[in-house]
């Protein structure tokens, strides 16, 4: 017997049934920017604020990748107020982060994200 699929899981698929589920859930709550950890403070904050900012629309920084993005904040709080003591190891640390994270467009190109034309969306949703 097969495990019934979650409703998160239903949204996604394109198979939730109003009638049948939660009238709360939403695709658009499926996803959620990790929340920056109490112990970051000053720069370290700004930074994870900045790319909140730039990458929420892209959705693919994960609570998986929290520890990731929180080496990446130090290392650029780092870069940034000691920029001649910031060695090429660390410079090479930070691009690898970077792309890691999906921040340069490289590695978002090789994410395939994929941009919706807005008529298409409509199409897709109201099958017109």
């Amino acid at each position: 017997m097969t495990q019934s699929k979650t409703a998160i899981e239903k949204l996604l698929e394109g198979t939730h049934r109003k009638d049948r589920e939660s009238p709360k859930l939403s695709v658009e709550g499926a996803y959620s920017f990790p929340h920056c950890p109490k112990h970051l403070k000053g720069e370290h904050r700004k930074i994870w604020g900045e790319v909140n900012k730039a990458m929420t629309q892209y959705k693919l920084i994960t609570l998986a990748d929290k520890p990731l993005l929180e080496q990446y904040c130090f290392l650029l709080a780092k870069l940034r107020g000691d920029s001649d003591g910031f060695t090429a190891s660390l410079h090479a640390q930070l691009r690898g982060l970077a792309s890691d994270l999906c921040l340069t467009p490289e590695s978002r190109a090789k994410a395939k994200l994929e941009q919706k034309d807005p008529d298409q969306l409509m199409i897709d949703k109201y099958g017109l």
